[in-house]
């Protein structure tokens, strides 16, 4: 059962959020929210972990990748935040996850964004589906 929520993990995720901050579940039920919040959490880094070093340097060797991404220049730090984006994660769960300031989030999504001449999230989202989708990941 774990699973279903660990698949709408995103759109789960601010529910369970809003229903802690607003105290509207029992103890028991506010353990479980927390719980699936961790799982979720767990989950979300896991999809993450595909943009490691291993993983850019065969894509950006390999043959069918688009130019601009090969030429791109990003940053290993860049390429994990583009893996953070892609797994859901906002900046300040970045930041956390790195251990990093929000602003240092910030410049390196500005700096992805230039890099890969993307314009939002949602198309940081899609590069990074089609990437991995060109990996067979």
């Amino acid at each position: 059962m774990m699973g279903n929520f660990l698949i709408e993990g995103d759109a789960i995720s601010s529910l369970l959020h809003a229903l802690i901050e607003q105290q509207a579940l029992g103890a028991l039920e506010r353990h479980r929210a927390q719980q699936l919040l961790k799982e979720i959490a767990s989950h979300q880094r896991s999809r993450s972990t595909h943009f490691d070093e291993d993983f850019v340097e065969k894509l950006v060797k390999h043959p069918n990748v688009p130019e601009l991404v090969r030429t791109s220049s990003l940053t290993q730090r860049e390429w994990q935040v583009l893996g953070l984006i892609y797994s859901g994660f906002s900046n300040e769960q970045i930041a956390h996850e790195l251990d990093v300031a929000g602003t240092t989030i910030k410049t390196h999504i500005r700096n992805l964004y230039q890099k890969l001449n993307i314009a939002n999230r949602k198309e940081a989202v899609i590069t990074a589906e089609n990437l991995l989708q060109l990996m067979g990941n």
